[in-house]
This record gives structure tokens, C-alpha cells and sequence, in this order.
């Protein structure tokens, strides 16, 4: 693959010939459309890579066009999408062999950047049947601030299915809810935090499995 600054004539886009050119978060990018996949042989460790991307997709793809990880993984001038980001945490951090290989949630970010998160959280299921999560205010903490705001998930592996809310709910309020619309089910949770102007992020804190009845 090549990055191309300017062509002879400006930008190049299209295909020509074995080689395809297109723009990519601005930089104009050159590769081989040639497939040599066939040719290649199916190593232990091919197939170990393909089956953490797998598993990787199988929880991102749950957030796939809603802009979600732009927001919870602020860019701090690097290139490339928040989904980009977000894959590679999961990709760096999550996937474990326990011999099997496996999603790991606890390890798992939906947020993350460089502001305190808070040092205990935890979510359990009210009344109503949705999420209330709950948290240590730890205002003032190194970067810390009272008006932070609260990010709440809730991914079903059954129905590869998410529930999000990018909550009014503030650090200094220690508590937030996060309604379910009737969607049942067991619930993996996470709690993370964004500054105000959302420039800045948290790392995310899994704050357990749940049964929603």
C-alpha cells in the first residue's frame, strides 16, 4: 500500500489496472487489488487471528453506524475512525485463550481516554426492570470534574444486541438510569465518563453481568 500526497494531476481515485486508489480520512491511499488468499496456507496462527477479528466484529458491529466510539474514543489528533480505535482496544486488551479463544467483557473499553475514572461502580436491575447504575463521586481527583458526563451500556451476547445512553447524569450525581425498552435478557455493563465539551474521555469500568426477566 502506498500513500499518495498528490498525483500527476491532483488526487488519484479509482482503479486502474491491478491497483486501486481511493481518499481515506485524507490521505490519499494506493494498493494491489491482486488476492493471493488462495495461495496461502492455513496456519494455526491465521486462523487464531481471524477468529479474534470475529469475535471482535461480533460486539462492535452491535454499534455500527451510530457514531457511538467517535464520541466514547476521542481522536487526541490521531488518525483513523473512534470504531478504529475502539477494535484496536478490544483487539490489544480483550481477547484472551482460556485455552479457547474468547471475548473477555471485564477487559473489554467502550470508553477510553485519559481523565479519572471513578474507583467503584456497580449496576443492578430495579423496579422497572432497567439499569441503575451507581458510583463513587470522586470529583476533583487529578482531572476529575462534578460535570462530567456518564456513558451507560448494555450488549445481550444472546441477540447481539446493545442499549446505550450518553446520560444527562453527571460524576458528582453518583447515580444514572439506563432504561431497557423491554429488551430482556442476560447483560454484560459498563460505565464510562466523557468531559463536558467531550473531548476528553475515561476508560470505561465493566460493572458486571445482569439478568434482565
Amino acid at each position: 500500500m502506498a500513500i499518495l500526497t498528490q498525483g500527476i494531476l491532483g488526487p488519484v481515485v479509482g482503479k486502474t489496472g491491478p491497483v486501486l486508489s481511493y481518499i481515506r480520512f485524507g490521505q490519499n491511499i494506493s494498493r494491489s487489488m491482486s488476492d493471493n488468499r488462495k495461495n496461502r496456507i492455513e496456519t494455526p496462527k491465521r486462523k487464531a487471528q481471524r477468529q479474534k477479528i470475529k469475535l471482535c466484529n461480533e460486539f462492535t458491529k452491535a454499534f455500527s453506524g451510530t457514531g457511538f466510539f467517535n464520541r466514547s474514543f476521542p481522536a487526541y489528533d490521531h488518525k483513523g475512525s473512534g470504531y478504529n480505535r475502539a477494535t484496536g482496544a478490544i483487539m490489544n486488551g480483550a481477547i484472551i485463550s482460556n485455552p479457547e479463544i474468547m471475548l473477555s467483557y471485564p477487559r473489554v473499553l467502550i470508553s477510553q481516554g485519559p481523565i479519572p475514572s471513578v474507583d467503584y461502580a456497580t449496576a443492578l436491575v430495579n423496579e422497572e426492570g432497567n439499569i441503575l447504575f451507581t458510583w463513587a463521586d470522586n470529583t476533583g481527583t487529578g482531572t476529575a470534574k462534578e460535570n462530567d458526563t456518564t456513558i451507560l451500556v448494555a450488549f445481550f451476547p444472546g441477540t447481539q444486541q446493545v442499549v446505550y445512553k450518553f446520560s444527562d447524569a453527571i460524576r458528582k450525581d453518583g447515580e444514572a438510569v439506563l432504561e431497557m425498552d423491554s429488551i430482556k435478557g442476560a447483560a454484560e455493563t459498563w460505565i464510562g465518563f466523557l468531559s463536558a465539551d467531550e473531548t476528553n474521555a475515561a476508560d470505561s469500568i465493566y460493572t458486571g453481568q445482569l439478568t434482565i426477566l
